[in-house]
């Protein structure tokens, strides 16, 4: 299976959008069990995940989000990582550069925040491919939780089976 870093934008075809909706985690609702809190790194995509976190005294160690939720405007509850790393990402796709961004948040020793200027639904996709195993990358499903992804080799490589059906996006 080819687990090679894209250099170019991906784009998730209307045929993988059913697999994805099946979850790899466990979906919760309410604060973070007390099981996962210790998992290095802790990765939360998405702002309602992020301040949940936060609000529990659980500062990621990356955040991602756009500042929408629900396809409306979403106005940050809880004080984020002050490191601040920006990607432009559309909707329904991984920017070529999300990549880059998400392995220097990863790589960096205190917590980070990174604001998406588009969608970051995907980019939970680049973190877990991304994550060290032994961490975590969770993300919000609305009305239902957060799905905790616990990063290990076969996780990986169903998110990499993901990846590499995406279509590449041309330039121009």
């Amino acid at each position: 299976m080819n687990r090679k870093i894209p250099k170019h934008d991906l784009k998730l075809p209307e045929d993988s959008r059913t697999e994805l909706k099946e979850t790899l985690g466990p979906v919760v609702s309410g604060d973070l069990p007390q099981e996962y809190t210790d998992k290095k790194p802790i990765i939360a995509v998405g702002d309602v995940v992020t301040d949940i976190l936060i609000k529990q005294g659980i500062t990621p160690d990356v955040c991602i989000y756009d500042g929408i939720t629900r396809r409306g405007n979403y106005d940050k509850k809880e004080q984020r990582p002050e490191k601040t790393l920006n990607i432009k990402n559309p909707a329904g796709m991984i920017a070529s550069r999300s990549w880059d961004v998400i392995q220097e948040a990863i790589d960096n020793e205190k917590p980070v925040s990174v604001e998406v200027d588009g969608e970051e639904d995907l980019l939970s996709l680049v973190s877990i491919a991304l994550c060290p195993e032994e961490g975590i990358v969770i993300y919000g499903i609305p009305s239902k939780g957060m799905v905790i992804n616990e990063v290990d080799s076969e996780i990986k490589r169903k998110t990499w089976q993901v990846i590499n059906n995406m279509t590449k996006v041309d330039e121009g």
